[in-house]
């Protein structure tokens, strides 16, 4: 413990040139008196650790010394890919050997390097949180972590329509959109999981054997590709002013956005200037809800059964507000 202490400490003078007593403690978990016996047993090492005093004081190394101990350790190698997802990586277990990891890049760089690496730190940050409520917990996912870096099976257990049900996986990645998920092979089939609908995770003793040329974010995009296809639940043909094109694709279905052209120059048009195009949504009840935001400037010509549903909500609305004063012509397009 007091030798990784030792080193990282070594680090973070070689990568920061001068500390306090109370920054190194602080860092370091440690009390002021634990930093300088720590300095005194760097200096009877042969580091060279220069202590001044006064407003400017504190410690550093001397100018020109640079350690040869920032190679990186396996765990530390693999962790590299977390900086700057410090969230992420301590969810993974991974907090402390990204630190760790961290410093001793930091350390290989040149002065210009580090503080290059520094500007990009204090000007962009990546918050892979949703907004408004708290993420949901996720106690499986370290185990499942583990599982992944030593290629093992697990057993999970997770509810479905109701049912608690067990299976037994071979984990091949896990993917952190918004919130985590588990890209896993089940009998054969790939499969996604939600980890925070994961009840009980076991690691087993069988090793995975991962497919040849496997590539996670290929299947990741496979699989969002496939589930933003399988949202589209609803086609409807209408008939629009050309200036609410571009509503209109806003308000599709993100897989059918593509289908709605932004611009209506190339499209025909009928006596009063409109434009027929096909949109796509999740389901009848959005189609209604986005369809009505858009106005009389868009007008349902098929299916016949969803113009219907907008006709009962119109005329619904008009008995809700039915006596409500005088009426004032609103042209204004979303």
């Amino acid at each position: 413990m007091r030798a990784s202490r030792l080193l990282t400490m070594t680090m973070l003078l070689q990568t920061r040139q001068r500390m306090t007593a109370r920054e190194l403690a602080e860092h370091l978990e440690v009390s002021e008196r634990t930093v300088q016996r720590d300095v005194e047993a760097l200096q009877a090492a042969g580091i060279p650790v220069v202590s001044t005093r006064g407003v400017a004081g504190g410690y550093r190394l001397a100018p020109g010394y640079r350690t040869r101990l920032s190679g990186l350790s396996p765990r530390e190698a693999e962790a590299v890919a977390f900086l700057g997802l410090a969230g992420p990586a301590g969810e993974l277990g991974l907090a402390d050997v990204l630190g760790g990891a961290r410093l001793k890049v930091l350390a290989g760089l040149t002065a210009e390097g580090r503080e290059r690496a520094e500007r990009v730190s204090g000007r962009f940050l990546l918050d892979t949180d949703r907004w408004f409520g708290s993420p949901e917990p996720t106690p499986a996912l370290g185990t499942l972590a583990e599982a992944l870096w030593e290629d093992r099976r697990v057993r999970v257990r997770h509810h479905r329509r109701g049912e608690v049900v067990e299976r037994v996986l071979d984990p091949l990645g896990l993917v952190l959109k918004s919130e985590w998920y588990l890209l896993a092979l089940r009998d054969g089939q790939q499969r996604t999981y939600r980890v925070s609908r994961l009840e009980a995770v076991e690691v087993l003793a069988e090793r995975v054997r991962r497919p040849a040329g496997f590539d996670l974010e290929g299947a990741w995009r496979a699989h969002r590709a496939e589930l933003e296809r399988r949202r589209v639940r609803v086609r409807v043909r209408v008939r629009a002013d050309p200036e609410l094109l571009p509503s209109l694709r806003r308000v599709s279905a993100a897989a059918a956005q593509a289908e709605v052209p932004v611009l209506a120059e190339d499209l025909p048009r009928d006596g009063d200037g409109r434009v027929v195009v096909e949109v796509g949504f999740d389901g009848e009840r959005w189609a209604v809800m986005a369809l009505l935001g858009l106005g009389a400037g868009v007008e349902v010509l098929d299916p016949p059964h969803l113009r219907g549903q907008l006709a009962a909500e119109v005329a619904a609305l008009a008995a809700l507000y039915a006596g409500s004063g005088e009426v004032v012509a609103n042209h204004d397009r979303i």
